[in-house]
């Protein structure tokens, strides 16, 4: 441990009582304040305070700590040093590594994370307005699966997230969207093909264009083409041919090598009705890549009545997506070449997990929060 001993170089200091200046020290007595680490040592400051006596109104007082303040024990330099290290480690981890209790790290991680957020031009309140971005990204995640629910909310032309609200249902997503200060400014909103989500954005920015991401939609006719190798994969005239090559139907064609594509297309001729499921989903991804707003229509059009056709049955029951969000998942095609897309919003989420993991899940939901708007300032 390295000890540190200090004394302030001012000689005289003002008199909290009467204002006047003070030079008579009555006493010294020595504090013990944490430090920041020096190459791998414990520091520690002894700071030799002193209580001065005013000769005008005959009162004692103790010089201001500007090191650690008022009752503390640690600098406030460590303090800063310890929230920012919560910001991007689990709390456990922190206390560990630095000695000092979990609800220690928590007290500096919240005052570090609000002056941050702060800063930034966010709201730590959940009932204050919120500014109104042109583009929204809306989504969930799970805090606890299959109990509990969060709803994030992004600035997607900022690419920072603005808000979690507790909840996912149409009259909690409904309260967020009520508290954007301009909801006239919003041109579109991103969002997965949620029961919830639609009514709620239609009800507080009826003039808001509804997109469906991309992303969502192709996952979405993914789930039924999963479904038609893995039947394939267990048949038994096709088991032997798809073992440990399942892999080559699922990835994207451009994902594949030259060796690959090769072999895929050999598995395809033996395999014609899963050839043909495999070319109606990339069918749909060239539509993406390639539609425009004028030709999209037609394209989309085009590829559902073939998936009627020659489709699989796992393949043709995701087609009612298709007919109840026809004009979301058009409206994707509206905005190019901006490509309005959930792909930030699904990032956050992916990163809110992550982190959850690492700290064994979140009990506490206003410090989860915290960690989710900071992570975009920090």
């Amino acid at each position: 441990m390295i000890q540190i001993e200090a004394v302030a170089r001012a000689t005289q200091a003002i008199c909290p009582y009467c204002q006047r200046k003070c030079v008579k020290i009555h006493d010294t007595r020595k504090r013990k304040k944490r430090d920041l680490a020096l190459r791998g040592y414990r520091v520690e400051l002894i700071l030799h305070k002193r209580r001065f006596r005013c000769l005008s109104c005959h009162k004692s007082f103790t010089e201001p700590d500007q090191v650690a303040g008022r009752r503390r024990r640690t600098t406030h330099r460590f303090r800063e040093e310890i929230g920012h290290q919560a910001c991007n480690q689990a709390v456990a981890q922190v206390a560990k590594e630095q000695q000092v209790s979990a609800h220690f790290v928590r007290d500096c991680f919240e005052t570090v994370a609000t002056q941050q957020i702060e800063r930034a031009g966010l709201q730590i309140d959940e009932q204050s307005p919120l500014s109104a971005p042109p583009y929204l990204g809306i989504d969930e995640f799970a805090r606890r699966k299959g109990h509990v629910y969060e709803t994030i909310l992004c600035d997607l032309e900022k690419r920072q997230v603005i808000e979690v609200c507790d909840g996912r249902k149409q009259a909690e997503v409904t309260a967020l969207l009520e508290r954007l200060d301009h909801p006239e400014a919003v041109k579109a909103v991103s969002m997965d093909m949620s029961a919830s989500f639609r009514p709620a954005v239609q009800l507080c920015l009826p003039q808001a264009q509804i997109v469906v991401d991309h992303f969502h939609v192709i996952q979405h006719v993914m789930k039924g083409f999963r479904k038609v190798v893995s039947s394939w994969s267990h048949k038994k005239e096709s088991k032997a041919l798809l073992e440990g090559k399942q892999k080559l139907f699922l990835l994207a064609h451009e994902d594949l090598t030259e060796s690959q594509q090769k072999e895929r297309a050999r598995l395809g001729e033996q395999l014609p009705d899963l050839e043909t499921a495999w070319q109606l989903k990339e069918g749909l991804r060239t539509c993406y890549a390639t539609a425009t707003v004028e030709t999209a229509p037609a394209e989309l059009d085009k590829w559902i009545a073939q998936v009627q056709q020659e489709g699989p049955a796992p393949m043709r029951q995701t087609l009612s997506a298709f007919k109840h969000w026809r004009q979301e998942i058009l409206a994707f095609f509206q905005f190019l070449p901006t490509r309005i897309s959930n792909g930030f919003v699904e990032g956050k989420n992916n990163r809110t997990k992550a982190m959850m993991r690492q700290g064994y899940g979140y009990r506490n939901r206003q410090h989860l929060r915290l960690r989710i708007l900071v992570g975009d300032v920090a």
